[in-house]
C-alpha cells in the first residue's frame, strides 16, 4: 500500500512539472501599434511583471523576431506601425495587458466617433460635390375646419418616398449649397365623414439653401425657397352635395433653420430644424367641386434627425406640422422615418 502510495504521488508530481512546462512555453499573441520612441525592450517592460529578466534569446522574444521579418531594427521602431508581439505566460502582467486592452478599445471608440464627426468638426472643410438618394415611409394627419361646412379629419400615409439630395461646397469656402427632389406615393385616403377611401394624387417636394457655416459656433445656417403639391378636401362639394372630392395645392416657402451635429450618450446624431412661410399659392379645385376664392397661406415647421450607421448608409427620420388658412383651416402632421445611401 505505501509503495502505491509513493508511486502515485510521484506520478502526480511528474504531470505539475510537465503542466508548469507546457505553461511556461504558452504564448499569447497581442498586435501592437508602434508609439514614439518605442523599442522592443520599452514594450515589453509595459506588459511583464517588474523585475522580469527578457533576453535576445528568451522563448517569446525569438518569437517575436520571427513573426516580424519586416522589422530590421527593433531600437528605431517606426511610431504607427504594428506588429505581432508574443509574451509568455510566466512573463506576462494580465492587469497590464488588460489595461492596454481596455485603453485601445477607448481609442477605437473616439477615433469612430471623431470620424462620424467629421463633417461638422469645426477644422473640416468638405470639397466639391456630394449626393445621396433615401427612401421614407410616413403617417400623415390631415384636419380640415370650415365653420360653416364640417370639420374633416383624414390620413394620407406613404409606403414610399423616395428622393434624392445634393450638396456642393466650393472649394475653401464657408458658404456651400443644398437641394433635395422627394416623391411621395400616398395611400387610399380615410376620412371621418364616410367609410369611403379617397384616391390621393402623389406628394411632390423640392428645395434649395444657400449654407453658411458658423465654424467656431459649429453649426450651419440656411435660407432658401421649399416647393410643395399636396391634396386637400373640397369643403365646397361637402357642402353641397355631401360629395367627397380633392383639391390640388401648390405653395412655395421662404425657409430659414439651421443644422448641427449633436450627441446624445456619446453618439452623433446630425440634426436639421426650419420655419418655412408661404410667399405664393395656388389651389386648383377639383372640376366637380366648387371653386375657392382663397389659396392657402400659412407656415410650417421641420425637424429633421439622420444617423449613420456605415460610411454609406444611414438611417433618418422627420417631423413635419402644417398650419395653413384659406378655404379652411388646415392642420398637417407628418412623421416618418427611413434610410439613405450616400453616392458620392
Amino acid at each position: 500500500m505505501k509503495q502505491f502510495l509513493l508511486l502515485t504521488f510521484a506520478l502526480l508530481l511528474s504531470t505539475l512539472a510537465i503542466g508548469q512546462e507546457e505553461q511556461a512555453k504558452k504564448m499569447y499573441k497581442l498586435r501592437y501599434l508602434v508609439e514614439q520612441n518605442d523599442t522592443l525592450a520599452k514594450i515589453y517592460k509595459r506588459f511583464v511583471y517588474p523585475n522580469s529578466i527578457i533576453t535576445k534569446q528568451t522563448p517569446m522574444t525569438q518569437r517575436t523576431f520571427k513573426g516580424n521579418p519586416e522589422v530590421k531594427d527593433w531600437n528605431k521602431l517606426e511610431p504607427g506601425s504594428m506588429i505581432d508581439l508574443y509574451i509568455q505566460y510566466e512573463y506576462l502582467d494580465m492587469s497590464k495587458y488588460q489595461a492596454y486592452i481596455d485603453s485601445m478599445k477607448a481609442n477605437l471608440k473616439k477615433a469612430a466617433s471623431q470620424n462620424e464627426t467629421e463633417n461638422s468638426g469645426p477644422g473640416f472643410l468638405p470639397e466639391g460635390l456630394k449626393a445621396s438618394i433615401f427612401y421614407m415611409a410616413s403617417y400623415g394627419k390631415f384636419t380640415q375646419k370650415d365653420p360653416a361646412t364640417a370639420e374633416v379629419e383624414f390620413y394620407q400615409n406613404s409606403p414610399i418616398t423616395l428622393g434624392l439630395s445634393g450638396s456642393y461646397y466650393p472649394k475653401q469656402s464657408l458658404w456651400s449649397f443644398q437641394a433635395s427632389a422627394y416623391a411621395s406615393y400616398l395611400l387610399a385616403s380615410a376620412n371621418n365623414l364616410d367609410d369611403k377611401n379617397v384616391k390621393v394624387d402623389p406628394e411632390l417636394g423640392l428645395t434649395f439653401y444657400p449654407e453658411y457655416r458658423f465654424v467656431k459656433q459649429n453649426f450651419t445656417g440656411y435660407f432658401g425657397i421649399d416647393y410643395e403639391r399636396f391634396s386637400t378636401f373640397n369643403m365646397g362639394g361637402i357642402q353641397q352635395d355631401r360629395t367627397i372630392l380633392l383639391d390640388s395645392n401648390t405653395v412655395l416657402y421662404g425657409t430659414v433653420g439651421f443644422s448641427k451635429l449633436i450627441h446624445v450618450f456619446k453618439t452623433p446624431f446630425f440634426t436639421k430644424l426650419s420655419f418655412s412661410h408661404s410667399i405664393m399659392s395656388k389651389n386648383d379645385p377639383n372640376s366637380k367641386g366648387i371653386e375657392n376664392k382663397e389659396d392657402y397661406t400659412g407656415y410650417k415647421i421641420l425637424w429633421y434627425v439622420n444617423k449613420k450607421f456605415t460610411e454609406r448608409l444611414y438611417l433618418h427620420t422627420l417631423f413635419k406640422y402644417h398650419v395653413m388658412d384659406g378655404p379652411s383651416e388646415l392642420k398637417a402632421l407628418r412623421l416618418g422615418i427611413g434610410f439613405g445611401y450616400i453616392l458620392f
